[in-house]
This record gives structure tokens, sequence and C-alpha cells, in this order.
């Protein structure tokens, strides 16, 4: 069973439809808005269709612990800055009564100063992860190595993935890739969510350590490799008297 946490703006909607080209839609749960948290689950219960290979969406990462105790998680960050500024593009795009964050930002007319230092907002990934470190995730995605971390996530859970990834949910206006603002607002932004910081740099060494490994042939045992260079040898002095593979 793979329980995938959909922190906000981390690229979970992109995320969802190649789990389902994976398992099937039938087999993905979209769990938004029913089970949220530890407390959720037991006031609930087990609210899970039967048949269900994946449980998707936004939950705390330990929302699931006791009603699916040997889950594999997995979950996507995204530079902590950028995050923020998505997040708040995003609620202006599309406001959602329902988010405290959001009502706040719309009845306020927050700038994104404001609305970056909105006690919720700062290092939301970090309260996502409820608490558990990033080894207790079967895989962690990162959002700007999106393609580098699909080849990981089909390596490891030995899975396809679609070669030419989808990408939803875009700010249509973020046409560089990444959000410009002055230096003083990505400083103070970034100090804002400075927990998030040292999560985001840990995955992101972990992603390149464990690409290297995936990347990275396998040593041939010694034989093997002693019948490479015979038989190396054998073609270059123009013989094939013997072969130590065969």
């Amino acid at each position: 069973m793979i329980i995938s946490v959909h922190i906000p703006k981390c690229g979970g909607i992109s995320f969802q439809h190649i789990l389902r080209s994976i398992y099937g839609s039938r087999r993905v749960w979209l769990n938004y808005g029913t089970i949220f948290n530890r407390a959720d689950a037991r006031a609930r219960g087990n609210q899970m269709p039967g048949g269900i290979r994946c449980v998707h969406g936004h939950f705390l990462s330990d929302a699931f612990d006791q009603v699916i105790p040997d889950g594999e998680r997995v979950t996507w960050l995204r530079r902590p800055v950028e995050r923020v500024i998505s997040n708040y593009y995003h609620f202006l795009r599309h406001p959602d009564p329902a988010n405290p964050c959001c009502r706040e930002l719309w009845q306020r007319g927050l700038s994104l100063q404001k609305f970056a230092e909105l006690p919720m907002m700062r290092n939301e990934m970090t309260r996502y992860l409820a608490g558990k470190p990033l080894r207790s995730f079967k895989f962690v995605g990162i959002m700007e190595r999106f393609p580098d971390s699909l080849q990981l996530f089909s390596s490891t859970l030995n899975v396809p993935v679609p070669s030419c990834p989808p990408r939803e949910n875009v700010n249509p206006n973020c046409r560089e890739g990444h959000y410009q603002i002055p230096d003083w607002l990505h400083a103070h932004i970034e100090e804002l969510n400075r927990a998030d910081l040292v999560i985001y740099d840990a995955a992101v060494a972990e992603l390149e350590r464990s690409l290297l490994l995936v990347e990275r042939p396998q040593p041939l045992p010694f034989f093997a490799r002693l019948a490479e260079r015979a038989e190396a040898h054998a073609r270059l002095a123009g013989s094939s008297v013997f072969s130590l593979s065969r």
C-alpha cells in the first residue's frame, strides 16, 4: 500500500495522474478533506474503499499509521520560498473559502509578504512530515528535479512511469520556472521557512546520492572481469582460442 502525502504546491496533482496511470483510477483513493490527521482517522474509522493500492491527498504523514501500519510513504518537496509564493498565487486564482489562510488573504487583501508571515504558511512541509525523518519515506521527490525524481520512483518501487510526465495546476504567469521577487523578500520568506529549507536541502542531497546508485553499473564479479579481460586480449591478438566466460 502506497501512502502518498501531497504537500500543497509540491507537484501533487501531476503526481496524482501518474499514480492513477500506474495503479488504475479505481485503486487510488484521493483523500482530500476526509482524513487529515491521526485524530480524524480514529474518529472516522477506516473509510478507505476496498481494493485500494494507494491513498493520495492532503494529510499529515502520520495520519494512517494505525489504519495502514505497513504502508510505504512517499512525498514530494519543493524549494520553500517557491512553495509559499506558488501557494499565494494559487489562492488568488482559485479562492478556497474552506481554507483559513485563503479566507484571510481575501478578507484582508494580504500582500505576498503578509501572507508568508501567517503562522500556518510557515514551514508547511515540516508540518506535513509530522515529525517523521526523511529516511522513514520509501521515496521523496524533488519538484525542481521532477524527471530525475520520477526515474528514482520507478526504480525504487519497480513501477513504470510515463516518459513525458504531466504538468498540472501550473501558474500560467510563472513562465521562467521560478518567481521573480525582490532579494530582500526572498531572504525574508526563506528565513520564515528555515526548518523547511533544512529538510529540502537534505532531500536534494539524498536524491543526488540515490541517483548515482541507480545510474552506476553494478561491479562485475572477479571471474567475469577476468573473462572480459582475456577476451579483449584475444581480440587484440586476432585470436579467439578460448573464452573463460563459456
